[in-house]
């Protein structure tokens, strides 16, 4: 069993608990607040909750993601986990986890993101390379739900976020 990376993370944003769960439960439309999706879209026949499926096309390399809901918690969390990956060398497995809360009129989104490597060698390049560049990815994920939500503003890859709004947890 390979050894996981795991990165935790928390924002705080300025809209009502019930609109930051509205829009992570939007399972489909990750695109919209995710700076590293180009493109996603529900291909299951159910839209939410455990069992429901997207794919995800990436910024960098071509790459794509096909994503499952393995749990689910009505207004609280939803947790993906990538059931096939094409063009993300040496990764094994990854998931997210995105969880909110409140924060007296405002919100506290949690995240939390855990990939493995297929062997060794890539354990070792995971080590000085890809887990700094995941890191880094992860805290503009973040920042971009925080954009997203509070603007209502579509998020790219070049789009300016509040990094700094980031805790970093793990």
């Amino acid at each position: 069993m390979r050894t996981a990376t795991t990165f935790k993370r928390e924002i705080e944003i300025n809209r009502p608990v019930e609109k930051v769960w509205e829009t992570i439960a939007d399972f489909g439309n990750i695109s919209h607040e995710n700076p590293a999706v180009v493109e996603s879209f529900v291909t299951s026949a159910q839209k939410q909750g455990v069992g429901a499926t997207r794919h995800s096309d990436f910024t960098r390399i071509n790459a794509a993601a096909e994503e499952k809901v393995v749990a689910w918690e009505e207004g609280q969390s939803v947790k993906t986990e990538a059931y096939a990956l094409r063009r993300m060398p040496g990764i094994a497995s990854m998931a997210m986890e995105f969880s909110v809360r409140e924060k007296g009129d405002h919100a506290i989104l949690t995240g939390t993101m855990e990939y493995s490597m297929k062997n060794p060698l890539y354990d070792l390049v995971n080590q000085l390379v890809i887990k700094h560049r995941n890191e880094k990815l992860f805290d503009r994920i973040m920042a971009g739900h925080k954009k997203y939500i509070e603007t209502g503003d579509i998020v790219y890859e070049k789009t300016p976020l509040d990094l700094e709004a980031v805790a970093k947890l793990h």
